[in-house]
């Protein structure tokens, strides 16, 4: 897949572990997956973690991955991310975890454009993120 890095000097460089843009070249992609936000709940569907920030986070995405390893794609083929958190208090926290776990993640530093949205609440009171993500491959 070819996918050009879009962090042009006319805009501020990213705050974090992200991309402005990824430009895909679309004779190259044979798949497009749409993952639907993933949160901290289990095979069984149970919370993990209530009121841990970071538990929930990496359930959050050990999900991801789990959706995307169902397809044969790994998070080196997401092309998009957009999170949604729950508290404000939790955006430091966001951004530490993603400085420490993506690295490792993607390993490439080809990190995905990311929109990060703070709302009200998610389906369940309990839930502090979710992550929703579009893969090509």
């Amino acid at each position: 897949m070819n996918i050009k890095i879009v962090n042009p000097s006319s805009v501020a460089p990213p705050i974090g572990a992200y991309s402005h843009a990824f430009t895909l070249d679309t004779n190259s992609v044979s798949k497009i997956c749409f993952v639907s936000g993933q949160v901290a709940v289990d095979r069984q569907g149970n919370l993990v973690g209530k009121g841990d920030f970071r538990a929930q986070y990496l359930m959050a995405y050990e999900n991801l991955r789990n959706v995307l390893s169902a397809e044969g794609a790994t998070f080196d083929n997401i092309v998009q991310l957009r999170t949604y958190l729950t508290r404000h208090e939790n955006v430091h926290k966001f951004i530490d975890i993603r400085k420490e776990t993506y690295p490792q993640w993607f390993p490439t530093g080809k990190y995905p454009p990311n929109t990060l949205l703070i709302i009200d609440s998610l389906v369940w009171p309990d839930l502090l993120i979710e992550v929703e993500a579009v893969a090509c491959w």
